[in-house]
């Protein structure tokens, strides 16, 4: 057989091409590692130590950092019209340059205004070469690759950055302290992140509007009066659904020791949650090759909340606790490719860019309010009722997710036709 493909030259060249067509989602994936890794993070393990450093409590800091995040998600919709016009590969090569001179620019900061700039400036920066743009990015290249199968690569790389990042960071730190890390995170992400996106996205495009046809053509989109109930109830659930990631890492050991665990087991626990996310990926990326994207958002959803059911029920032993952080980090992993291919199923390809950006926007606003909420429901009530509200969230976005309408269904096929 192996003689038989050598005399088949347009069977190699092809196999060839599709190997070569996996390359773009490859980089990327890298650039997420190290992006997430530098501009989210790395936060975790330095701002305590900046913040005591410079006469800032840890809630300013932090505070800070949140509006950071919220002006990120302001430029969000401005990067992902820019990948809708010209592309990725300016934008990803201009935004990872950005993003590495402002997080080396923190290791120089002296005083509150001067964090409040450098991280404005990161999170900004952060917009334009984070998951939304990235995604947006590949959809615009003409590859024999789906798009669908893309994003799932790329957020299965995605998905180890603070498995890396984490003692990366604290060991950085721990040998040079927090100037010196910030400037080495920041130079090693230009080294890295800069070419990659230059080369590898220095593809043929396809027109704006369109991706991969072949796809398309099974992703029927939403018309008339279902497409802005599409959006309205698919907005709705990416808000709940989303509005516990931030609680969950900032809150996982505090509530996991109210149910009887030591913090060390609570933290080692919470160390599961990353690297389940990636087996949730890879899962999904053996899987959906006949899965259309509101199916996989409904799998993420399922997990997410047999996660919750799991911490609440049984989650004061030791095997519930693990099978709870297990689910739920499947779940937020499948979640993050479905918020990624699911806008372009329902909506098509014309504007996708920018309709990232937008529900950044609104999703990354609210949920700046999470890890407030649900500390202070800890707080008030305890671990138990703060994990019950967030499975109340999750039950919220599985209700609002049964609504969306399906455009893959004969009969709402044909009430369009017939009007």
């Amino acid at each position: 057989m192996g003689c038989r493909s050598l005399r088949i030259p347009g069977s190699s060249y092809r196999m060839i091409n599709l190997h070569r067509d996996y390359l773009p989602a490859i980089a990327l994936g890298i650039t997420q590692i190290m992006g997430y890794g530098t501009l989210m993070y790395a936060y975790a393990v330095l701002l305590p130590h900046m913040a005591d450093d410079l006469g800032l409590s840890l809630s300013s800091a932090f505070g800070i950092l949140s509006l950071g995040l919220f002006f990120g998600g302001a430029v969000a919709p401005v990067s992902g019209a820019l990948v809708d016009r010209f592309g990725g590969r300016w934008v990803m090569t201009t935004g990872s340059a950005l993003a590495g001179i402002s997080v080396m620019s923190l290791g120089f900061v002296q005083n509150t205004y001067g964090l409040f700039a450098a991280i404005l400036c990161a999170e900004a920066a952060g917009m334009m070469v984070l998951y939304n743009v990235a995604f947006a990015s590949v959809a615009r290249l003409d590859l024999r690759v789906p798009t669908k199968k893309s994003i799932s690569v790329i957020t299965l790389f995605g998905g180890v950055a603070s498995t890396i990042f984490w003692p990366i960071t604290l060991w950085l730190y721990n040998w040079q302290g927090w100037q010196a890390t910030w400037f080495i995170l920041g130079m090693a992400y230009v080294l890295v992140c800069v070419p990659l996106h230059f080369f590898t996205l220095a593809r043929p495009m396809t027109d704006a509007g369109t991706t991969n046809q072949a796809e398309l053509a099974d992703w029927p989109e939403l018309t008339g009066q279902d497409r802005k109930r599409g959006m309205i109830w698919m907005l709705v659930s990416f808000i709940f659904s989303g509005y516990l990631m931030g609680a969950v890492m900032t809150l996982w050991v505090t509530n996991v020791q109210d149910l009887g665990h030591t913090a060390a087991m609570a933290a080692f626990a919470g160390a599961v949650i990353g690297p389940f996310k990636t087996v949730g990926r890879f899962f999904e990326m053996l899987v959906s090759r006949n899965m259309y994207p509101l199916v996989t958002y409904g799998l993420s959803l399922a997990l997410v909340s047999a996660g919750f059911v799991t911490i609440l029920t049984v989650g004061f032993t030791l095997p519930g606790l693990f099978i709870a952080a297990a689910l739920y980090g499947m779940g937020d992993g499948i979640k993050t490719i479905a918020r990624g291919t699911l806008p372009l199923a329902l909506f098509g390809a014309k504007g996708y860019g920018a309709r990232l950006g937008w529900i950044s926007v609104v999703t990354m606003g609210l949920n700046a309010s999470a890890p407030f909420v649900f500390a202070w429901t800890t707080q008030t009530f305890g671990g138990w009722w703060s994990f019950a509200a967030m499975a109340a969230c999750i039950a919220v976005a599985v209700a609002t997710f049964l609504l969306i309408p399906d455009p893959r269904q004969p009969n709402r096929t044909l009430s369009h036709a017939s009007t």
